[in-house]
């Protein structure tokens, strides 16, 4: 998922693991004990979680969305903004928002903010 976000917006960053699988590993697990949260918690969970441990050396916002992205499908939902320009001002400041703000704009395009 790196190397497409690298690709398709034109990143010049090499890619390149700053993590380790079991850092990745130990996200998804965390995320699976939310499941009485819900799918979109989880999605937002998640989203944060990739781009606060900046796992990737370029496109980890880019990343997190697709990877979120994925996940919701997977589990029958979807984005409320499916667009990536469209999402990117929101997802470029991730790692500042609430998990519930993010649960919000997966779910209604908005967040929760004044």
């Amino acid at each position: 998922m790196n190397i497409d976000a690298l690709d398709l917006s034109g990143d010049k960053h090499p890619h390149k693991m700053l993590g380790s699988t079991s850092g990745i590993q130990a996200l998804l697990d965390n995320m699976k004990t939310k499941e009485n949260e819900g799918v979109s918690y989880q999605a937002a969970l998640l989203m944060k979680a990739l781009v606060i441990a900046h796992i990737f050396g370029g496109a980890n916002h880019r990343t997190a969305y697709g990877i979120a992205k994925m996940f919701l499908m997977r589990n029958g939902r979807k984005l409320r903004i499916n667009d990536f320009n469209a999402a990117y001002p929101f997802i470029s400041h991730i790692g500042t928002e609430t998990i519930e703000d993010i649960q919000e704009w997966i779910e209604h395009g908005t967040s929760q903010e004044p």
